[in-house]
């Protein structure tokens, strides 16, 4: 498995816009994959968050990540930045992906000088994230779903 940030593969753009779309996008009124994909373009960044970053095998992508400034703003403001958008297609599950989109992930967040990193999961026990280290915030009720918030240091 290799690594690559979106900025540097932008014909994946409507690849991880359809995965981002038929995931989280499609409920959003007014969304489009469309305009997802303008989004994602508008995003592509090497140095300045948000990030997204890439698995791929062979020159195919596994899988992607995303560093960002910001994600449940309205319930903590002060809590910045964030790895979110963890998505990896069904038939690349369970192969260690999202482990290691993570892991690259918080190194590219180290390399700008980043020294921790909060995220959300729909696991209450940490899923993939506890044994890797990071540390379980808060459990809050956010748009209706059971969310646990967690940390971790990179420094």
């Amino acid at each position: 498995m290799k690594f690559a940030l979106l900025t540097d593969v932008p014909h994946l753009v409507p690849v991880i816009a359809r995965w981002y779309f038929d995931e989280w996008g499609h409920g959003i009124a007014d969304n489009s994959f469309e305009k997802t994909c303008v989004r994602l373009n508008g995003k592509l960044n090497r140095d300045v968050l948000p990030i997204h970053v890439i698995a791929l095998h062979d020159g195919q992508p596994l899988g992607v990540a995303q560093l960002k400034p910001q994600e449940m703003h309205d319930l903590f403001p002060e809590r910045t930045p964030w790895l979110g958008g963890v998505y990896v297609p069904s038939s690349a599950r369970n192969r260690g992906v999202a482990s290691a989109l993570a892991r690259q992930a918080a190194l590219k967040a180290r390399s700008l000088q980043i020294n921790q990193l909060y995220l959300q999961t729909l696991r209450l026990d940490g899923g993939l994230y506890a044994p890797a280290g990071w540390q379980p915030l808060e459990q809050v009720t956010y748009q209706g779903l059971d969310i646990l918030v967690m940390k971790k240091t990179l420094c």
